[in-house]
């Protein structure tokens, strides 16, 4: 790309002043030593003026240096120049310079490749600190059923080893400055103008040059320019950086091995308190489970011991303001797994005569009032008709509905099937085993 530059340089020439007159100069004779004397300085003042017709070697790089203010760490010389005349009396010239490269330049890049690569020796250490602490009980043989969500999470460095990576990625990674072109670097480039003579001199004008094969200004920084502190290339820091990047990771795998046994040994200890938990609850769910099984044993061997044999239940019935006495008799009891089952009678109290045959159930299990449920079955026999309780003696439905408590009590309802929805009628019955 072309820049047209434009420049005035001054050429300060001596004029020489004519005298002019229209009477013709008198013949100079060899004797008139005034009159040559003349005629010399108007030969070297004509002279002059051809000569002042092109600006000199320092008119040029003067104009040039100006269109350079970009490029101060440039020196400027003409090699060569060409002049021709222009019909408007100008003079058209073709200079062939020489830019040099005053110092060195620079240019910021990223840190070499090579930085990394050594940084790449920290990984198995920084790995072993921050890998989950599942891995950890895999090592030690934990099952996968010790393993919990949150030792499945990678673990943060701590702060201090945390620190010490962040360094060494600085190290590796902050840019560094590398020279672009060296010192003395010549340039040959050809710059174009156009030198008026003037009052006060040669002007030049219309300067333009190549610059596309010199450095871009900003992308290059002159070695002088360089931030103080900041990290030039050179194969003397390349190795130095090398050396340092290694030292670091010495002390970060030195820093780490306390660390990582640390989260071994946690590892460790944590299967052994999953396992001594473990051994813990078993122990605890048989105690449970013994506990529950002696408990049924108990209460299967309570319901046997009360449902048992010539036993009786003397008791009352209660319905709205009526009541009574009742008394449940047991003869013959069977015993199964699961219940005691037992037959019997069932009489008003005070009149023993009027007795209903009965049959009835005791199921082992404990509900969860500390109670087992009895279910009795009324039927034929000899009752009172003047007692209300006749009204379920009568009928051929007649069923009890009882519970037996930890006390040997049995307590319910004496009711109708087909009375299931008048629950009113339902005699209330509270019976117990009179102690011997």
């Amino acid at each position: 790309m072309k820049k047209r530059l434009i420049q005035t340089a001054l050429v300060t020439v001596a004029t020489a002043i004519f005298s002019a007159c229209d009477e013709k100069p008198a013949a100079t004779t060899p004797t008139d030593a005034g009159s040559t004397d003349t005629a010399t300085e108007q030969q070297s003042a004509q002279a002059g003026q051809q000569e002042q017709t092109a600006p000199t070697n320092e008119q040029i790089v003067a104009a040039v240096e100006a269109h350079l203010t970009d490029y101060p760490w440039l020196s400027v010389a003409l090699d060569t120049m060409e002049t021709a005349q222009n019909a408007d009396g100008s003079t058209q010239v073709n200079a062939k310079l020489k830019l040099t490269t005053k110092e060195g330049l620079y240019e910021s890049q990223n840190a070499p490749a090579a930085f990394n690569e050594e940084r790449k020796a920290m990984n198995a250490s920084a790995n072993a600190a921050m890998q989950p602490n599942s891995l950890y009980l895999l090592q030690i043989s934990a099952p996968t059923e010790a393993i919990t969500d949150e030792d499945r999470a990678a673990r943060p460095l701590p702060e201090n080893l945390q620190q010490m990576a962040n360094e060494l990625r600085d190290l590796a990674e902050s840019a560094v400055y590398v020279e672009k072109i060296a010192a003395g670097t010549v340039y040959e480039v050809t710059a174009t103008m156009t030198a008026v003579k003037t009052e006060n001199g040669m002007n030049c004008t219309d300067v333009t040059m190549q610059t596309d094969a010199l450095p871009t200004p900003g992308t290059v920084l002159p070695v002088a320019n360089i931030p103080e502190g900041t990290n030039v290339l050179t194969a003397e820091f390349e190795e130095a950086r090398k050396n340092e990047i290694r030292s670091k990771i010495a002390a970060f795998d030195a820093a780490a091995a306390p660390y990582i046994k640390s989260r071994e040994e946690e590892a460790r200890t944590k299967w052994t308190e999953y396992l001594a938990k473990k051994e813990e609850e078993a122990r605890k769910a048989a105690e449970v489970a013994t506990a529950a099984a002696a408990e049924k044993e108990q209460w299967i061997n309570h319901c046997i011991s009360t449902v048992a044999v010539s036993k009786q239940f003397k008791g009352e019935w209660v319905r709205g303001s009526d009541f009574g006495k009742i008394t449940l008799e047991i003869s013959r009891v069977y015993k199964y797994e699961n219940s005691v089952q037992f037959v019997g009678v069932l009489f008003d109290t005070e009149m023993p005569d009027s007795r209903m045959d009965i049959s009835g159930r005791c199921d082992y299990t404990k509900a969860e009032d500390g109670t087992s449920r009895v279910d009795v079955t009324i039927y034929d026999g000899y009752y009172q008709d003047d007692k209300p309780t006749a009204e379920v003696y009568l009928a051929d439905d007649g069923i009890m509905q009882l519970q037996l408590d930890a006390k040997g009590n049995l307590f319910g309802i004496m009711t109708c099937q087909s009375w299931k929805n008048q629950p009113e009628k339902a005699f209330k019955i509270n019976l117990s085993a009179p102690a011997k």
